[in-house]
C-alpha cells in the first residue's frame, strides 16, 4: 500500500512511461504486423494446396518467427540510423534520449536471433528462407540511405515470406528435388507485392514534388496496379467469377488512396493506408480460393472470406496506437 501510494503521488517513476511505450511500438512498426501475417497466410495456403499429404507446419510458429524478424529488422533500422536522425530528426526516440541506442540494438539482435531460432522449429526449408529475409534486412539497413536500389532488399524481405511458408511443408531433400515450374506462382506473387511496394514509394516521392509531370503521376499507379494484372489476371483465368469480389475491393481501395493523396497531399496518410492494404493484395488469391472452397462445401475455408479485409482493418486500428512508418 505504501509503494502504491508513492507511485500515485509521483514519488516513484513508473518503469516505462506511456510516451516511451508508444516510441517502442513506433520504432518496431508493430502496426504493420497484420500485413506480415497476411503474407504468411497466403504462403502457407499455397503450400497446403501444392503439397497436400505433407505434414502441416505450425502457423502459430511461422507467424511468431516472421513477427520477430520484422520487429527486429525495424529496430535495427532505427539503431543504424541514430546518427542520421540526430542531425535530421532529433525528435526521434533515440536522438531525443527517450531510448538508448544500445537498448534498441540489443532488442534488434535478440528478435532477429529469436526469429531464426523459431524458424528451426518450423522446418529447415523455412529457416533457409528466413536467413534470406535477415540478409535482405541487413542489406537494406546498410544501404537504404545511400542507394536507391536498396528498395530491392526491402521488397525481397517481404517476397521471401511466400516461399518460406509454402516450402515449410517439405523436408530439405524434398525441396531440392522439386520441379522448378512450381516456383512460377511464387515468383508472380513476389513480383506483384514488390511492384506494389515500389508503387507506394514512387507515389510518395512524386506526389511530394512541387509540380509532378504526367509520367510521375502515371508510373506509380502502374506499379501499384500490377497485382491486379499478375495476380488477379491468373485467378480470373483459373476460377473466373469468384476472383471478381477481391479484385473490385482492391481496385476500389487503391483508387480511393490515390485520389485522396492527390487532393490532400498528405503523403504520410497515403503511405500508412496503402501499407495497411497489403492484406488486400494477398486477398486477390486468398479470396477466390476461399469462395471456391466454400461453394464446394468446405466450410473450413469460410474464415478466409473475411481474413484479408479483417487484417487490413486491424492494421489501420494498430496505426491509431502507433504510426506504421
Amino acid at each position: 500500500m505504501v509503494l502504491q501510494g508513492a507511485i500515485s503521488e509521483g514519488r516513484i517513476a513508473p518503469m516505462i512511461s506511456y510516451q516511451r511505450f508508444v516510441d517502442l511500438l513506433a520504432m518496431s512498426r508493430f502496426a504493420n504486423l497484420p500485413t506480415v501475417w497476411s503474407n504468411a497466410l497466403l504462403g502457407t495456403l499455397l503450400g497446403w494446396i501444392s503439397f497436400k499429404g505433407h505434414e502441416m507446419p505450425s502457423f502459430g510458429l511461422i507467424a511468431l518467427s516472421l513477427s520477430c524478424l520484422y520487429l527486429g529488422g525495424c529496430f535495427l533500422n532505427d539503431w543504424y540510423d541514430a546518427a542520421y536522425d540526430a542531425e535530421n530528426r532529433d525528435d526521434r526516440p533515440i536522438p531525443s534520449g527517450r531510448w538508448k541506442r544500445g537498448t534498441i540494438g540489443t532488442l534488434a539482435f535478440f528478435l532477429l536471433i529469436g526469429g531464426l531460432a523459431l524458424g528451426f522449429l518450423v522446418a529447415t526449408t523455412f529457416t533457409v528462407f528466413a536467413a534470406g529475409i535477415v540478409s535482405c534486412i541487413l542489406a537494406y539497413t546498410r544501404w537504404h540511405k545511400v542507394h536507391p536500389i536498396s528498395f530491392l532488399f526491402m521488397a525481397g524481405a517481404r517476397a521471401l515470406i511466400y516461399p518460406a511458408c509454402a516450402f515449410s511443408f517439405l523436408t530439405w531433400q524434398q525441396f531440392i528435388t522439386l520441379d522448378p515450374q512450381l516456383y512460377l506462382s511464387l515468383v508472380l506473387l513476389a513480383m506483384s507485392l514488390g511492384s506494389y511496394i515500389l508503387g507506394i514509394s514512387l507515389m510518395a516521392r512524386n506526389e511530394s514534388a512541387p509540380s509532378p509531370t504526367s509520367a510521375q503521376k502515371i508510373v506509380p499507379v502502374i506499379f501499384l496496379s500490377v497485382p491486379a494484372l499478375f495476380t488477379s489476371g491468373v485467378m480470373l483465368l483459373l476460377v473466373q467469377a469468384p476472383a471478381l469480389p477481391s479484385l473490385i475491393l482492391f481496385l476500389a481501395v487503391l483508387s480511393f488512396c490515390v485520389k485522396k493523396v492527390r487532393l490532400t497531399k498528405n503523403i504520410g496518410q497515403f503511405v500508412s493506408r496503402t501499407l495497411a492494404a497489403i492484406p488486400l493484395v494477398d486477398y486477390l488469391v486468398i479470396g477466390p480460393v476461399a469462395i471456391v472452397a466454400v461453394f464446394e462445401g468446405n466450410m473450413a475455408f469460410a474464415p478466409l472470406l473475411v481474413i484479408g479485409p479483417g487484417l487490413a482493418l486491424l492494421a489501420l486500428l494498430f496505426q491509431r496506437i502507433a504510426p506504421a512508418t
